[in-house]
């Protein structure tokens, strides 16, 4: 019975916090304010890189360094690397590796092009 009594108020709770999440945040003065987002990450011990090249023909195309901000807002610092697919519907893939055996994607998507600003050619 306190099982089924805990797991209820689990529940409750998260359907409080989840509508306490906007599904764009309101941001009043941009200039001074962050807001933090609860996202989470996938990690693997393994290199993505020949299962992205194989599942999805995802070659890798930039990397540099990186951070990224833990749940306690320090910084991690890891190497950023993007993979991306020349063929349609042009996959990519950004993950940020924290060493030789963490490797973690950020996001991924499809679609990618060139962003025109201005004038299009």
């Amino acid at each position: 019975m306190k099982w089924l009594t805990t797991f209820i108020l689990c529940l409750l709770a998260f359907q409080v916090a989840a509508q306490e999440i906007p599904n764009m945040p309101q941001v009043e003065e941009p200039e001074k304010r962050t807001i933090p987002l609860p996202f989470m990450i996938q990690c693997t011990p393994v290199s993505a890189d020949e299962m992205l090249e194989n599942l999805y023909g995802e070659l890798g195309f930039l990397e540099g360094d990186a951070s990224i901000f833990k749940p306690d807002m320090t910084p991690a610092q890891g190497k950023l690397r993007m993979f991306l697919s020349p063929e349609k519907p042009h996959t990519w893939t950004i993950m940020i590796e924290f060493g030789p055996q963490l490797h973690c994607m950020v996001m991924s998507g499809e679609n990618l092009g060139p962003m025109v600003q201005g004038e299009p050619l």
